[in-house]
């Protein structure tokens, strides 16, 4: 186990060759800062427990501005991956006694089998045990059906992406609306919302959602979707002054796509925007060096390209930040227990 006494910050990055941030590599520094860290923890070199320098000593030690530090920071304590505490430091998260963070899986294996050994204790054999969890689980998934959710996204691809990735996971029926739509015609959509149990749209959509849905009480949820770290890495990896092709359904999307790149320190590039059918991007496709592509329109994008073209395709991924589904997760236990 690491000390919790940090390590003399100026010996760290030779102690550790990882965290060694390259200035021109195009990608910005705190995405650098970021992954070497999330490495370092996930490599189990910085054990849970794991005093981080500060911010300031460790952009000292890199040469880089303290607010580069603090956002990638701020970004692996929304992931969960650090933990900051008031007057003592940041640390990397979890039990200082655990030896190793089993994946989620594991987890609930070992679950089951505390459940099983319990069960058995009660007089109850594994046959057993199987049909009562299994009613119990359908009974819990019923329960979530009969949760109505409507999702106001600004755009075709964050509503496709919510369905997509949560439906699956929580088996609750969500319904979609367009913000524009809501925006033009309030009163058509006000009574429409308010008879749904949950109303869930993106953080900067919260207050004038609330706004635009008065009187009516409904509870509107804000949550985060960025892009994926991934995808704003294969971006930043493009050579400065490259042509990259951004082909979306919607303006509002890419519009978003542009703001997260911006605010990843990603402006070297000529973007050109397309929303055009596979007729009409031919010509588009061909001038570019690159290609940033929704995934509704990836397949698409795809058969067009030639492989003599040798373009790269950067497919746009992306996710919702772990805090805001711990929440919505909670949301619906909290209304699942009221149906």
């Amino acid at each position: 186990m690491v000390p919790e006494q940090f390590w003399d910050v100026k010996d760290m990055a030779a102690k550790n060759p990882g965290l060694d941030l390259n200035h021109k590599s195009g990608i910005p520094l705190y995405i650098q800062l970021k992954q070497q860290i999330s490495t370092f923890i996930s490599a189990q070199v910085w054990e849970p427990g794991f005093k981080l320098p500060t911010e300031r000593e460790l952009a000292a030690s890199l040469g880089i501005s303290r607010n580069t530090v603090s956002a990638a920071y701020k970004e692996l304590e929304i992931e969960g991956l650090l933990v900051s505490l008031q007057g003592r430091g940041t640390f990397v998260a979890g039990d200082s006694s655990e030896k190793e963070k089993p994946g989620r899986k594991s987890r609930l294996l070992k679950v089951i089998d505390l459940a099983l050994g319990e069960a058995a204790k009660l007089g109850f054999g594994p046959d057993d045990f199987l049909s009562l969890a299994t009613a119990r689980a359908l009974e819990q998934k019923e329960s979530l059906a009969a949760v109505n959710l409507a999702f106001v996204g600004t755009s075709q691809e964050q509503i496709s992406y919510f369905q997509r990735e949560l439906l699956p996971q929580t088996g609750v029926k969500i319904a979609p609306f367009f913000m524009q739509e809501i925006r033009n015609n309030p009163q058509a959509v006000q009574e429409t919302l308010a008879s749904f149990d949950l109303v869930v749209t993106t953080f900067p959509e919260v207050d004038e959602l609330q706004h635009l849905l008065q009187p009516f009480a409904t509870s509107v949820l804000g949550v985060a979707l960025d892009l994926e770290l991934e995808t704003i890495v294969q971006i930043a990896r493009l050579p400065k002054n490259s042509t990259l092709a951004l082909i979306t359904s919607s303006d509002a999307f890419a519009s978003k796509v542009e703001k997260s790149l911006h605010h990843s320190g990603i402006n070297g590039l000529n973007i050109v925007r397309s929303t055009e059918n596979s007729t009409s991007l031919d010509s588009i496709i061909a001038k570019a060096d690159a290609i940033a592509v929704s995934s509704e329109r990836a397949a698409e994008v795809l058969s067009l390209v030639q492989e003599r073209d040798c373009k790269e395709i950067i497919e746009l991924l992306y996710r919702i930040d772990q805090g805001s589904l711990n929440m919505l997760h909670c949301y619906l236990m909290d209304l699942k227990n009221k149906t």
